[in-house]
Formats: structure tokens, sequence, C-alpha cells
């Protein structure tokens, strides 16, 4: 039976859902993110019927809310970009000069702005960190929702201190002690969220905006890596604008070429590969040496982040 579960569930190649289980801090952080989202959603609800704000401001709350639930479990069980292990670079990134890296860990290609994930245990594309709170990478193929996630959780933080601030100011009284504790620890979990949200938001758009991701910006690589601005499309895929502010899956061009990250690979880990059963397929010739043992050189380049 734990056989049968590891083949249909794990980020290893070939299984057949994306789902994180070597994470155990992370499945902790995140089944915490869903207690607080439900006990503000308890919280908003039980005070409206108590009097302390107007009840159609529940099922507003109750909207964003599940959007961003929703969006949260896309992050979590979608492969955010996993490099298959016989991935090949394209023809064109090639030709064009662009180094061509061994991962030493995976003993196989690694794209430009892909990572290593110790977690996980794959290289991912365009990997810019692994969030425990998600329980997951976030990389070319889930940032949408990893930013759709935080752009609802800001508007319920505003939401919820527009509310409560409100009756501050219009010195509104609860019925009862055990309303206006609630009322203000829902208070302190928005504030603490608006602020941690508020960060990971800007660090998103800033590793949109200018191409450097999170671990690359740690670890000062900006200005001598190969970086250019990602473009939304490649994001959020090419489905008319209002898609995007809905977590359906990223749907990618046919023949991308307008990004310096599409040219070199696909938001789909397969475009970038050449698969094949025959394991003597795998680009581990003199041209795509394996990693040595021992500490000898190898022909490429090998990476091990």
């Amino acid at each position: 039976m734990d056989e049968l579960d590891a083949a249909v569930c794990g980020t290893h190649e070939g299984a057949r859902y994306w789902c994180n289980k070597r994470d155990n801090p992370g499945a902790v952080m995140s089944s915490m993110l869903w207690v607080l989202t439900l006990f503000s959603d308890v919280v908003v609800a039980y005070v409206a019927v108590d009097g302390g704000w107007g009840v159609y401001n529940v099922p507003i709350y109750f909207l964003f809310s599940f959007l961003a639930l929703i969006s949260q479990l896309k992050t979590m069980f979608t492969n955010p970009g996993a490099v298959p292990r016989h991935a090949q670079p394209l023809i064109r990134a090639s030709e064009s000069g662009i180094p061509e890296t061994i991962c030493g860990r995976c003993d196989a290609y690694k794209p430009p702005r892909s990572h290593h994930c110790r977690i996980c245990n794959r290289c991912i594309v365009r990997m810019d960190h692994h969030c425990p709170w998600m329980n997951n990478c976030i990389g070319a193929n889930n940032q949408k929702h990893f930013m759709l996630f935080l752009l609802y959780t800001l508007v319920e933080a505003v939401y919820a201190l527009a509310l409560v601030l409100n009756n501050v100011r219009t010195g509104e009284t609860y019925a009862s002690e055990a309303t206006r504790a609630l009322v203000y620890t829902l208070l302190a979990v928005s504030i603490a969220t608006l602020l941690f949200v508020a960060t990971m938001m800007y660090n998103q758009v800033y590793a949109i905006v200018t191409g450097i991701g999170t671990i690359d910006r740690m670890r000062k690589r900006g200005p001598k890596g190969n970086f250019a601005p990602v473009p939304w499309v490649d994001v959020f895929g090419v489905d008319p604008w209002p898609m995007y502010l809905l977590p359906t899956d990223v749907k990618s061009a046919a023949e991308p070429k307008s990004s310096q990250t599409t040219e070199i690979f696909s938001n789909d880990p397969s475009s970038v590969s050449n698969v094949s059963n025959d394991p003597s397929q795998r680009p581990v010739s003199a041209e795509y040496p394996r990693r040595r043992r021992g500490g000898a050189a190898t022909p490429r380049p090998v990476s091990t982040d």
C-alpha cells in the first residue's frame, strides 16, 4: 500500500499527483494557515450575528477567504516546475551561448534560473523559494496561485482591520466580553498577517520586475547572473486578464517569443525535455557528464543549489 501511495503522490518524477510528503514542519504550518483563516471567518460571522457589524459583511469576507484557501491548495498541489531528469537545453538556448549547467544532486541538466530544492529533492524552474506555509516550492508553474493567495489574504486582513477600526472610530460597544476578546484577537491576527503578507507580495513583485528571485537576491547574484524581467504572461498565462484574478491553471503560449526565460525553457517543464524510457538516452555522455566522485573536474559547470 505504501508503494502504491508513493507511486501516485509525491515530488519524485513519475508521481501522478504532486504533493510534498517530506516536509513535516511545512505540513504543520500549512495546517496552521487554515486554522487561522477559518478562525477569522468564524469571528467575523459571530460578531456580525451578535450585532457588532452588518451581516452583509459576512458573505463578502467569506468570498475572499474561499479564494485565498483555494489558491493555497492550488499552490500546494501544483507541480512548481520540476525539471525532468532527461531534460535537455533548447537548441536556440545552446546556440545563443547560454551556459549549460549540470545539477550536482539531480545529475541532470539544470536550466538557467533554476535551483535544487533539498526538501522536494528536485530542480525547480524559476524557483523563488520553498514556502513552508504552502508546503511546496514557489516556481514557474505555481507563482500565479501564490500571488493570488497573497492578494486575497491581504484583502481579508485589510477588510477585517477596517471593520474593527470603524467600530473603534464610532465607539461601538459589544454585547459581551467574549465578543470583545474575539474582535481584538482578530485585530492582532490581521495586523500580523498584513505586515507579513505585504512583505511577501513585495518580494514576488520584485522578483517579476527584476527577474531576480528570493534565493538569488539573498545570495547577491543579481548583477552577475543571467537575469531579465519576467513578463507577466509567463506568470499568469495567456488567458484574458480577468482570469488573472482566478486561481485557474496557467496556460502558456504555444510559441513564446517575448521572454528570455521562455526562450530557454517553458512554464511546462515537459516542453524543454526529450524524455525517453531508454536510460541510455539520458544526457550523461561527454557532452553532459555525470558528476564525478572525489572532486574530479567535469567538462560542464556543476551546480549544487
